[in-house]
This record gives structure tokens, C-alpha cells and sequence, in this order.
């Protein structure tokens, strides 16, 4: 895609509004280019912490499978995925021409295509012919999330929590009741120990299959890393060392393995993608002197996840860069991170939604602030002894900029 495509892509209606929208109208995009929906079989991933995760579990379980997530960290080809192999260039640009031009002979539209009714519409066309199965997250909510006009064969809610409340409503209720809207009425409904409300389990009825009671027995192995055995109604699994950091990971794992039993994967398929799968920005570890550990956490519950591994692995506190977007609890984020961290550092991503760091400064005393991630990092760095560790949270937005310049 060139610049002028990219620039005018990511002018559209951000992705968090679209929920206000109606799914009509992604079914009429979708019709202008005559379903590619329709052209492979799926998962559906909703929740409000842990898709990503489990998404990135069930795409390793299933080598060849297309993967679609949001959002990037660096480019937005990393949305759209088949195997371990990200859409190119030339075939982003190709997805994007075929979607503008159907948008442009769509007749019942609503409204003009939002970004990510776009972006969503343009995985889809790319999954035709190439994969006969994909791994798909929703994007937010999930009763008018645009990825829902799949018919999907599974359908995962891994949690309940807290995020987005502007737009799914204002009790956890009612957002269960949102991402309960990905249940189309046959498939089997597999959801997380956080995700058990009534409005979800009901709608389910006897083809729900829940994860909570699940044995597992984990083993540490230093550095954030576990040594699992997990034990289902159908089978065990022993001696699993899954790539991915933090107790919370065990939960994931264990709603990705129940789903790839009920689509009927092979143990050595579902054994291989529990040892394999990568989920970058996600308690990253980038060793050096000073170390940097990157996470995404962007909400109360996920950060209450970071501050439990910071806990458990890193009791001799970090220093932490910290950045957010306004719409998000970060009066709540900081009481929970604060504790964890021996120096502090504000900055902002380049984004418009950004909360500026002077107002996050406000929030603790002593702390400092940096106009960018690049200033931040030097910053930390001069201040870091070498055997320390740096923390970069607040938003996948500000994680993904850090990656970029850290790798």
C-alpha cells in the first residue's frame, strides 16, 4: 500500500466506534465481494482480557491456518496473518483495492466503511483461497463487532472485565451480555473462569463448555515461565512449557486446548501449538543492560495480571514507563502498578487519543515525564542500573513503538 492508502485508511472512523454502528452494514460490504466469509471455517475469539492470547495458542495449534487480531504494534500487516507468515505488501494492497472498489459499487450501505469494517473486510478477502481456516478476534464488544458475520465453528469468550464501558455498558453484566452476541445457536461456547455470566452461559445452554474447574499443575521455571500439566475431560497433558510469561497464561492455555478439542485437533497438534505459540508485547523480555519487559496492559483487569507477575518475579521493584489513551481507568491502572515500580516515567504514543504525560504526572508525586517513547527510554536508561529492569505498559499503542526502536 502507499502512503496516501495507509494515511487515508487510518483516517477512517477508529475501530473502538464502530460499535455504534450496525452490523448491516458490514454484511453489505461483505456481499459486494461476494462473502469471503463464507470461504473458510472459524473460531471466534471475544473477551474483554486473554483473545489475543488464546488466538495466538489455537493459530500454533493449527499450522496453516489464517489469523486475524487487532490491534498492531508496528505495521498493520501483523493484523492479518496465515501460518507465521504476515500479508505482504503487494497483497495488503490488493485486499485494500478489492475492498474500496466493492465499497464503492455497494448499493444498501449504511454509512461509509469504517476502518475496521475496512481492515476486517480486507483479512477476510486475503483468507479466500488461501487458508481453509482462521483464527479470528473480535475487535471489541461482539454482537456488532464487524468480524461477527462469521458462522464460526467454535465460539470463545475468554473474560468479563471492566474496559470499553462507553460503549458495551456500564456493569460487567451488560458487557457479557455485548460479547455474548458472537453465539450464533450451534456451535459449542467455550469460555474462561472469568467469562461465567449468566447471560453468556445461558444463550450457550448445553453446548457450553467451561474451563474453570480444569486441573493444572504448574511447575516455575524462572523468569515468568511455567512448566504445566493440564488434565481435561478428554485427555492429559504433561510436561507443556508454553512461550508465553505470567500465571494468567495457564487460564489461556487451557480455554485454547478445550476449544481445539471441540474442534476435534490432535493431541500432538494441540501439544505443539501449547509449546510454540509467541505473542510479542505481552510481558516481553528484551535481555540487556538495563533488561526491558514490554506489556500491553491496558485495562484494570489486565493490569492487575501485570502487577500479580511483578509480584511474583520482579519483588525488587522496576522502573516503569507508563503511557495510556484518555478513555482508559488509569487513575485505577497506577494505584494498581505504582507499588511495583521504584521510578516513574509519563509519555504519550503517537496517538491522538493519548493522554497527555502531565496529566498522568499529576496522579504521582516524584515522578517525571517524557515528551515520546524515544526520550522516555533514554531517559530510564541514564537513571537504570544495568542489572535492572525497565517496564513499558499503559497501551499496545506505546508497547508497539517501544518494540520498534528496542529491536
Amino acid at each position: 500500500m502507499t502512503t496516501a492508502e495507509l494515511t487515508h485508511l487510518f483516517s477512517l472512523t477508529n475501530e473502538y466506534r464502530s460499535i455504534q454502528y450496525d452490523l448491516r452494514n458490514m454484511q453489505a460490504l461483505a456481499a459486494a465481494l461476494d462473502n469471503p466469509q463464507e470461504s473458510f471455517r472459524s473460531v471466534l475469539i471475544a473477551g474483554t482480557n486473554g483473545k489475543g492470547s488464546v488466538a495466538a495458542f489455537l493459530s500454533a495449534m493449527a499450522p496453516g491456518s489464517g489469523m486475524y487480531t487487532s490491534p498492531h504494534l508496528v505495521r498493520l500487516n501483523e493484523r492479518i496473518r496465515i501460518g507465521n507468515n504476515e500479508i505482504s505488501d503487494s497483497e495488503l494492497k490488493e485486499a485494500y483495492d478489492a475492498v474500496v472498489a466493492a465499497a464503492g459499487r455497494a448499493t444498501n450501505l449504511l454509512y461509509p466503511p469504517t476502518y475496521f469494517e475496512m481492515v476486517t473486510a480486507m483479512a477476510f478477502t486475503y483468507f479466500r483461497g488461501r487458508t481453509r481456516f482462521a483464527v479470528v478476534e473480535v475487535g471489541m464488544g461482539g454482537r456488532l463487532d464487524a468480524t461477527n458475520i462469521v458462522q464460526q465453528d467454535a465460539s470463545v469468550i475468554t473474560s468479563i472485565g471492566l474496559d470499553h464501558q462507553e460503549f458495551l455498558g456500564s456493569s460487567l453484566d451488560q458487557i457479557a451480555s455485548e460479547k455474548a452476541g458472537i453465539i450464533k445457536g450451534k456451535e459449542p461456547v467455550i469460555i474462561g473462569s472469568e467469562a461465567e455470566f449468566d447471560s453468556i452461559c445461558e444463550l450457550a445452554g448445553d453446548r457450553l463448555f467451561k474451563t474453570g474447574h480444569i486441573a493444572r499443575a504448574a511447575r516455575p521455571l524462572g523468569k515468568g515461565y511455567f512448566e504445566v500439566d493440564i488434565t481435561t475431560p478428554i485427555r492429559q497433558y504433561k510436561a507443556l512449557r508454553p512461550r508465553l510469561a505470567g500465571r494468567h497464561q495457564i487460564e489461556n492455555l487451557v480455554v485454547a486446548i478445550r476449544t481445539a478439542e471441540r474442534l476435534e485437533w490432535t493431541r500432538e497438534r494441540i501439544e505443539h501449538g501449547a509449546n510454540t505459540a509467541q505473542w510479542p508485547g505481552r510481558l516481553e523480555l528484551i535481555e540487556g543492560r538495563p533488561s526491558f519487559l514490554l506489556d500491553g496492559a491496558h485495562n484494570e483487569p489486565a493490569a492487575a495480571a501485570l502487577a500479580a507477575f511483578l509480584g511474583e518475579f520482579y519483588p525488587e521493584r522496576v522502573y516503569m514507563i507508563f503511557g495510556c489513551m484518555r478513555d482508559k481507568n488509569y487513575p485505577s491502572m497506577l494505584d494498581i502498578l505504582s507499588p511495583h515500580a521504584s521510578d516513574v516515567i509519563f509519555t504519550r504514543a503517537r496517538s491522538a487519543r493519548s493522554q497527555t504525560p502531565d496529566a498522568l504526572q499529576r496522579l504521582i508525586p516524584g515522578s517525571r515525564t517524557a515528551p515520546s517513547i524515544e526520550d522516555a527510554i533514554a531517559c530510564a536508561r541514564a537513571g537504570a542500573p544495568p542489572e535492572s529492569t525497565i517496564l513499558i505498559c499503559g497501551s499496545l499503542y506505546l508497547v508497539g513503538e517501544a518494540r520498534a526502536l528496542l529491536k
